[in-house]
């Protein structure tokens, strides 16, 4: 027994990458035990602490959105949690309006009757989010090494944390399918064979037309000089993101998108939430000045933004480089929940399954591991801080969120430190000096 205590203690001083493993395992397991005594208290806690009849609401709003296509981006309904209207790209929608056709019944149901207790939705809405983990799964497989036995460790650590069967998987959010769509497109673009590196563009560009902002990785393409296949992104991109209004309102129903994006149904009590930049700037400047600086907050959010723009151009580590681009995923929308955290999953399984780069040989590799695996799981150590019985007055402000923005803002900054201690990326330099470099190495 000493002696697997003693390897197992090696092996986490010997690999970094085990201190992930290590934290994000220990979190969901103590969350059983516990469960036992706090009952279905800890369960609301994890998904449901200011609202608990949101329980596959991204799913099922979007999914009666679908059932009048020619004026979707036209309604607004209200539930429990305020207004809502379409906000999604049209071809998000089709996907919807598919799902619709397959699970209503078009005689003998009740007008007014709920979408989820339409007869077969739920099994419809099942199947769904197993076609989602399966693609997510088959995505982790793509990146690196094949290797099953980790592979699947990997996936089910992932999908028992707070950020996807607490969050994402629970609301039923598109984001869900989208991650998975986009780790494999990311993977594919970097094939040698052309035609899957065409079918990884297309895949970002279904990606971009049902999110907006996977368009971020264009900037991959942009830094490694293909003009060509960054101009067929755009334009798969542009045909799949405004063709489909065609069947969701024609032009009327573009500038109903329009409005409902940029419009006040969006801004909702967006200011204040930590999930989002402009949030956080915006708490930051009342709480030190006392004044309402909205401009203020934009305009440092986009400096962030170009910031963090700049260090993805200017790494030569590929799980930097996808990192700061998903921070700019994750923290610009002013419409983010902790779902959006699961894109995190990207730069985290290109760390684990490609070796670390010399940036990860140091002091910092343990921290960047530890930090994934504090995101990572279910924190029922944050118990300990912030107890059962206390709520927030803002239904996406909960302790179990605070806790996650937390690790998630350590984690940029400590990504951050580890790319400015990191050479940048090297300026083309003349023959004799590579041919010196080369024989150097």
């Amino acid at each position: 027994m000493k002696d697997r205590i003693y390897g197992s203690l090696k092996r986490l001083q010997k690999d970094p990458r085990s201190w992930f493993y290590l934290i994000s395992a220990l979190g969901i397991l103590l969350y059983f035990p516990l469960s036992f005594r706090f009952g279905s208290e800890l369960y609301a806690w994890l998904v449901q602490e200011n609202a608990p009849d949101i329980r596959f609401i991204d799913y099922f709003s979007h999914f009666e959105s679908a059932a009048d296509p020619s004026h979707l981006y036209q309604h607004v309904s209200w539930n429990e949690l305020g207004s809502y209207a379409a906000v999604f790209p049209p071809l998000a929608y089709w996907m919807y309006y598919v799902l619709y056709r397959l699970t209503v019944i078009r005689s003998g149901m009740p007008e007014d009757i709920k979408a989820e207790a339409i007869p077969g939705a739920l099994s419809i809405f099942t199947i769904y989010l197993i076609f989602n983990a399966v693609l997510f799964f088959c995505a982790i497989q793509m990146t690196g090494k094949k290797r099953k036995g980790k592979d699947l460790l990997l996936f089910t650590l992932l999908m028992l944390s707070s950020v996807f069967a607490g969050s994402g998987y629970m609301l039923g959010n598109s984001a869900m399918l989208v991650l998975a769509l986009l780790m494999a497109a990311l993977q594919l673009m970097e094939n040698p064979d052309t035609l899957r590196r065409e079918a990884g563009l297309l895949l970002l560009a279904v990606c971009v037309a049902m999110k907006i902002y996977p368009a971020v990785f264009g900037l991959v393409l942009l830094k490694k000089k293909k003009y060509g296949e960054l101009f067929r992104l755009v334009l798969y991109s542009l045909v799949l993101l405004l063709t489909p209004f065609a069947f969701f309102g024609g032009l009327e129903g573009f500038q109903a998108w329009i409005g409902n994006l940029t419009g006040p149904l969006q801004s909702m009590n967006f200011y204040g939430k930590p999930q989002f930049l402009k949030g956080v700037f915006y708490t930051l400047i009342r709480t030190l000045t006392g004044r309402e600086e909205m401009g203020w907050s934009s305009a440092l959010t986009y400096l962030v933004c170009l910031l963090w723009a700049w260090l993805a151009w200017r790494s030569k580590s590929r799980w930097r480089t996808q990192f700061f681009l998903t921070c700019i995923m994750v923290f610009f929308p002013s419409s983010a929940y902790r779902y959006t955290l699961a894109y995190f999953a990207i730069p985290l399984v290109t760390l684990l399954k490609e070796e670390p780069d010399t940036a990860l040989q140091n002091r910092w590799s343990k921290g960047i591991f530890a930090l994934f695996g504090l995101l990572y799981t279910i924190p029922v150590w944050w118990l300990l801080v912030m107890p059962l019985e206390r709520r927030f007055s803002i239904h996406t402000v909960t302790s179990v969120e605070i806790y996650l923005y937390l690790v998630a803002y350590l984690l940029v900054a400590a990504a951050t430190l580890v790319e400015l201690r990191t050479p940048g990326r090297l300026k083309k330099l003349p023959r004799k000096a590579r041919e010196l470099s080369g024989q150097a190495g």
